[in-house]
């Protein structure tokens, strides 16, 4: 989710309920699961590494946290910050 300000966008994000927005967990009958990110970018970063390093990441510290195996992360990038 994108706001308007840089002020505005740190008060969003310290509140706990945006804590979960633009996240979604499947959990799949094999016993793994499947998350789904909506993210926003800033202009000019290379979007298809910038999206495979979070696959990895998101993937990395959730089965290492959890020991659940991660199924897929999938990465949609819902908007683009330019400024």
């Amino acid at each position: 989710m994108t706001v308007r300000s840089v002020t505005d966008g740190l008060i969003h994000l310290l509140r706990m309920e945006s804590m979960g927005k633009g996240v979604h967990i499947t959990y799949n009958d094999d016993d793994t699961i499947s998350i789904e990110l909506h993210i926003a970018v800033d202009q000019g970063v290379n979007i298809p590494v910038v999206c495979e390093s979070i696959m990895d990441q998101v993937r990395y510290k959730i089965t290492k946290g959890t020991g659940v195996e991660v199924k897929c992360v999938d990465i949609f990038v819902d908007s683009m910050i330019i400024g």
